[in-house]
């Protein structure tokens, strides 16, 4: 019974994460802070997030707000909309309070403020994994 729980929390701990962001340097970052723990998918704009979103059914999304080809915020709707339990983090340049009342109005799990903070990045996918135990728990 041990081993099950063990493997049941290391499955969870192993996240396929989307990254949504127009920076080729910040997409990189992302990767190569994560990629040893986590699968991570990139894209740089809100088209190729919405297909690798379907394409890759990913436990967590990090969606710029501010993309060449969209909105950010009508992307993380749009995936909500898909699927209620996603688990979006909202990313901008910008400290604007409506950016962040958007993103709650949106329904995202969580706002981060570049330049990305690698252990705020942790603290977001270590809650998101908390969840995805929490509710297979449930089952």
């Amino acid at each position: 019974m041990t081993a099950t729980l063990h493997q049941q929390k290391q499955d969870h701990e192993h996240l396929r994460v989307l990254v949504v962001e127009d920076s080729d340097m910040l997409r990189v970052m992302f990767r190569k802070a994560f990629q040893v723990a986590h699968t991570i998918y990139a894209a740089s704009g809100a088209k190729e997030g919405w297909r690798l979103y379907l394409d890759k059914t990913p436990d967590i999304v990090f969606v710029d707000i501010g993309l060449p080809d969209g909105n950010g915020h009508d992307l993380a709707r749009m995936i909500k909309e898909k699927n209620p339990a996603a688990y979006i983090i909202m990313a901008t340049a910008s400290d604007y309070v409506e950016d962040k009342e958007k993103a709650g109005q949106n329904l995202a799990d969580g706002f981060i403020t570049k330049p990305y903070n690698k252990k705020e990045i942790n603290d977001y996918i270590e809650r998101c994994i908390d969840v995805r135990l929490r509710n297979s728990c449930r089952k």
